[in-house]
């Protein structure tokens, strides 16, 4: 299709230039490492911290979830993909990086400094921990301190959670993640998220399409986690 062949040959122009300005220093290994090490130890010291929790504190996991998928279709929707003066650095940074580097045909990722438009920037899972400390508190003071902590565990894992199945949904090629319920169906929801004419407007959530499908933007247009064309990369 033509119109796939515009998209994929713009995509790879700017993946030339985006890699060859990457700095040397740069390891995509240690980006990632840093973002597992950092949201996995917050998790583990949260569940340090715990003494004797009961179900009830258990379930505020459910509405805290919850909060979280709205926040990541929000977000996603009102400040990733609109241009705004005060998140204008971090629009730019998704709309004109991430998707321009990964498209719908050109989503696979290959090599350590593809990792930097793959991955949230490394100061990112401290700034959502940072942010969500203040609503823990709160929550730890109005109910217990239990409650609090899993409530800053349950950011933090859910932050976990969106890294790994958006770097799951850039693995092109795998039948057996395509089989997988829910892992598939993800994957195959991003790929319409990544043509350049629908991202604005369709299928926000990353991980649970919950919100996607309360506010009318889920799109199950029939997409598969496509490899590039033979021959290029």
């Amino acid at each position: 299709m033509k119109y796939d062949d515009e998209v994929r040959a713009r995509s790879y122009r700017f993946r030339d230039e985006y890699v060859a300005s990457t700095p040397a220093w740069y390891r995509g290994e240690l980006h990632l490492a840093f973002t597992l090490l950092f949201t996995g130890g917050v998790i583990a010291w949260c569940a340090m911290k715990l003494q004797a929790p009961t179900l009830a504190q258990w379930l505020a996991i459910v509405p805290i979830f919850l909060f979280g998928n709205w926040a990541e279709w929000a977000a996603h929707r009102y400040v990733l993909h609109r241009p705004t003066r005060l998140f204008s650095m971090i629009y730019k940074r998704h709309c004109a990086v991430h998707h321009r580097f990964f498209t719908h045909v050109t989503l696979e990722y290959k090599g350590q400094k593809h990792w930097r438009a793959l991955l949230f920037p490394p100061f990112a899972p401290v700034a959502f921990v940072l942010a969500a400390v203040p609503f823990a508190l709160a929550i730890g003071a109005v109910f217990t301190k239990n409650a609090g902590y899993i409530a800053l565990m349950t950011m933090a894992a859910y932050y976990l959670m969106y890294e790994g199945l958006h770097t799951l949904s850039h693995i092109t090629d795998s039948p057996l993640l395509d089989r997988m319920p829910f892992v598939g169906t993800v994957r195959r929801l991003h790929v319409t998220h990544h043509d350049p004419e629908l991202m604005a407007t369709q299928n926000f959530n990353l991980t649970f399409p919950i919100c996607d499908t309360l506010f009318g933007t889920r799109s199950d247009a029939p997409r598969e986690v496509r490899s590039p064309v033979e021959g290029r990369r």
